[in-house]
């Protein structure tokens, strides 16, 4: 049965639609065609139809879904490993403590001590001195010394 409701809804709709379509701008027919990309496009559509190319796009797209699903695997493990490490250092911390009261004074200076020697390396690095150099420089006057490790010996 057609109701005066249904068929203002049907109107509206229908006005509604035709002022969207009114307000869309005209779509273009395109560039004016050039033979060399027409060429090209002709020549891309080829090449993958080619069961070698569509072979390998087939298994990018699964390397690509393996990497992802791995990557969240990293991640969640990545997570539980700084959980328990840090359930470690708190029940080491506190078992420390009950072992000997002034270790962990003595645990904290050492900590401190190593933050500021690595701030400063960090920093000397950041401004440009390389210290490798330097200590390159005073090898060369002790030939005859034993290196340190093989492998500042192959450097």
């Amino acid at each position: 049965m057609i109701t005066i409701k249904s068929t203002l809804t049907a109107a509206l709709l229908a006005v509604g639609l035709h002022a969207q379509l009114a307000a869309a701008p005209a779509k273009e027919e395109g560039p004016p065609t050039d033979p060399e990309h027409s060429r090209l496009v002709a020549a891309r559509k080829a090449t993958n139809a080619l069961p070698e190319v569509m072979s390998a796009e087939q298994q990018a797209k699964a390397d690509r879904t393996v990497t992802i699903k791995t990557y969240a695997e990293y991640k969640a493990a990545r997570k539980r490993s700084t959980d328990s490490e840090a359930a470690y250092r708190k029940v080491f911390d506190a078992s420390l403590a009950k072992v000997d009261e002034g270790a962990p004074a003595i645990q904290e200076k050492e900590r401190a001590a190593f933050r500021e020697r690595m701030l400063k390396a960090r920093t000397s690095k950041k401004s440009g001195y390389p210290k490798s150099v330097a200590k390159a420089d005073d090898d060369d006057d002790h030939e005859d010394d034993e290196p340190v490790s093989p492998t500042k010996a192959s450097n």
